[in-house]
């Protein structure tokens, strides 16, 4: 009993972490490891275990799966805000934003030097593979991931700036709105 009662208070925090990232609210993630820690005292397996936390975290996902399965069979209701419907409008202000993000990453992509810019254009257009590409340029492998790596870096700069840009000359205008 003090071996799991030294494990409660090792791994609870972590336990509960993982829960929550499985999406349980932080009430049900403790409710969840105190019930899987009370399984462990009753089964009494703390014999031979040559590495507690990985047998621990291990052996508390596989709960979580066996949780999230038995909801499913139970056909857990779902909420009516999980369902949400945009409207109309907000799917067209959507729409108009992608368009407008297209030609920023456009625009941001004519700027970039020829050499990024073909890599780019055979990877992400034309979707070959590193390979393919090695072999209709001539590059070496690394010259290919290098300018692809390269290119892709000075294409979030260039977006940075922009969105940087944007917002000062939004601040900039609100007095004269």
């Amino acid at each position: 009993m003090q071996l799991i009662h030294s494990w409660y208070i090792n791994f609870k925090a972590k336990l509960q972490a993982i829960a929550c990232y499985f999406g349980y609210t932080s009430e049900e993630a403790e409710d969840i490891v105190q019930q899987f820690f009370l399984d462990l005292l009753q089964k009494n397996i703390t014999d031979n275990i040559q590495n507690p936390e990985a047998y621990i975290v291990t052996a508390f996902k596989r709960k979580l799966i066996d949780l999230h399965r038995a909801s499913q069979r139970k056909g857990a209701p779902y909420e009516i805000e999980s369902f949400y419907i945009p409207s109309a409008q907000e799917i067209i202000e959507q729409l108009e934003t992608n368009e407008h993000l297209v030609n920023h990453i456009a625009e941001a992509y004519k700027k970039l030097p020829a050499r990024y810019r073909k890599v780019i254009y055979m990877k992400y257009y034309k979707g070959y593979s590193t390979d393919k590409i090695v072999s209709l340029t001539g590059l070496s492998h690394q010259t290919v991931y290098n300018n692809l790596s390269k290119g892709i870096q000075h294409l979030r700069q260039n977006l940075c700036k922009e969105r940087l840009f944007s917002k000062l000359a939004s601040l900039l205008l609100f007095p004269f709105i």
